[in-house]
């Protein structure tokens, strides 16, 4: 059973450059999270591209999904799905469990992840992590461990 990082420990900067080098994949506008892989009976089987796959792997080996209730955690979550500007102070805290969220209600709610690719909340959320993690926003320098990178 994978359950995540400790919160309290800030992932490796390594592990951040490994996360962020999915944006520019992401962005790029022939980028699509899912394929069709067979159809049957007028429904389409869909499934993940290497590069969602390598990316919720990246997620976990660098500590970004963390422990905590992301369940509990939705309606945060999804006020930052519905208001993207708030992204715009979001800390290390924030973003790790925004994305813990994403990666975990995927589980459960199979296509969540395609969804939050093709609207363009995750990649906001690693603009944002590229941000604090290059020190152009404006608090980058508190970088305390559940709050900032």
């Amino acid at each position: 059973m994978i359950v995540g990082a400790d919160e309290a420990v800030r992932p490796p900067r390594a592990g951040v450059e490994a996360v962020l080098a999915y944006l520019p994949v992401f962005e790029d506008p022939r980028f699509l999270p899912e394929v069709v892989v067979d159809e049957e009976e007028g429904w389409a089987l869909e499934q993940y591209t290497r590069e969602v796959y390598e990316f919720e792997r990246t997620l976990y080996r660098s500590g970004f999904v963390v422990r905590f209730d992301w369940s509990r955690w939705e309606p945060e979550a999804f006020r930052y799905y519905r208001d993207p500007s708030l992204l715009a102070t979001a800390g290390c805290g924030e973003i790790r469990r925004l994305l813990t969220f994403h990666v975990r209600k995927n589980v459960i709610c199979e296509g969540h992840l395609a969804v939050m690719l093709r609207d363009g909340h995750i990649q906001a959320i690693l603009r944002r992590l590229a941000a604090l993690a290059d020190g152009s926003a404006d608090d980058a320098d508190a970088l305390r461990p559940a709050t900032r990178f």
